[in-house]
């Protein structure tokens, strides 16, 4: 019986030593690297930043590389060309992509909504005053592309007829700056830049409520054979911004640090801005929009008889989400609050 009891006892320790030399082993592994891209100098893309400010992506077992492509245009087309598997991409960049053949879908929807204003120079007093002036976005194709159509035709104006439309790279802080400067006369913005325009006394003729409803403004997009292929990768990926997204909303004061960081400014007054207007539009459960979809497919139909034929399911791959969805890990996450 003694004899047992030592067995038993050291079989016990075994296990013990073996369970802690496990767990030591899994926490000196080494990072598996991702590149991942991000597409504008907005509060829109707090997510990935504040997944990565606060270490998440590494305690999902990531290294992560973030790298900064102006407008959803370029940031897609950076993803195609492989240099990229995962990128915060926007507007019908990618829906065009598919369209033609391409390997992508959207994995999440951080932003469904177009949400934009349109910001003035001092002497813009009403959108009748646009004719005959120049506005910017940051490329064409792009999201800020999109809603200044959008909004001009909604106005009657046409586009590159009644009103210029230039690309100028480099952010929204950039194209603020050109608006000061008087090479152009207005943009579409997104807080923080929106709080800055007023602090320059510049005003604001169109308010998100006027752009219209649903858009994929910022769907996370990838290959469907990275997908595939890199699957434990892509779960990984998805865990750490979900996580990213509860932080957000729970931590304001760590948020509007992350993001005075990413948009260079310490202006509380613009933090705060951009803080209370995305957090509240970013969804806990941050599936891939459909309608957001289909409003791009209809977009891009008044040209493309493709696009007019084209089912919205084809565009998304819900699963990732899915799968944290149905196995409660989000919910989880809202209830430890």
């Amino acid at each position: 019986m003694k004899r047992t009891r030592i067995i038993v006892a050291s079989l016990t320790m075994l296990i013990s030593l073996l369970s802690q030399f496990k767990i030591s082993i899994a926490a000196s592994a080494p990072l598996e690297k991702l590149t991942i891209g991000w597409s504008a100098v907005a509060g829109s893309q707090a997510p990935f930043w504040i997944t990565k400010e606060a270490g998440l992506f590494e305690k999902n077992g990531l290294e992560v590389i973030m790298i900064y492509l102006d407008g959803g245009s370029r940031a897609t087309q950076a993803m195609m060309s492989g240099d990229l598997p995962i990128a915060q991409v926007g507007g019908n960049a990618p829906v065009v992509a598919k369209l033609r053949g391409a390997d992508v879908t959207l994995i999440s929807g951080l932003l469904n909504v177009l949400a934009y204003s349109m910001v003035v120079s001092p002497e813009i007093k009403r959108p009748e005053d646009l004719r005959g002036k120049k506005l910017t976005v940051s490329r064409f194709g792009s999201n800020s592309d999109y809603a200044t159509r959008k909004i001009l035709l909604k106005w009657g104006l046409k586009p590159d007829i009644d009103v210029a439309i230039l690309q100028i790279p480099g952010g929204q802080p950039t194209r603020l700056a050109a608006i000061q400067t008087k090479q152009v006369h207005g943009m579409v913005a997104q807080p923080p830049v929106t709080n800055m325009a007023r602090k320059f006394n510049m005003n604001i003729i169109a308010q998100p409520e006027d752009f219209g409803g649903a858009y994929p403004t910022t769907p996370v997009a990838s290959r469907v054979s990275y997908i595939r292929e890199k699957r434990d990768t892509a779960r990984k990926f998805t865990r750490a911004l979900l996580e990213g997204i509860h932080l957000y909303k729970s931590d304001k004061e760590f948020s509007k640090k992350v993001i005075g960081k990413y948009v260079k400014t310490n202006d509380n007054d613009a933090l705060e801005d951009s803080y209370q207007f995305f957090s509240r539009l970013v969804p806990e459960k941050p599936y891939p929009s459909l309608d957001s979809v289909k409003e791009a497919l209809a977009e891009l139909g008044e040209k493309d008889a493709k696009a007019r034929a084209a089912r919205p399911e084809d565009f998304v791959d819900m699963s990732l989400i899915k799968e944290f969805d149905d196995n409660g890990f989000i919910d989880g996450l809202y209830k430890k609050r």
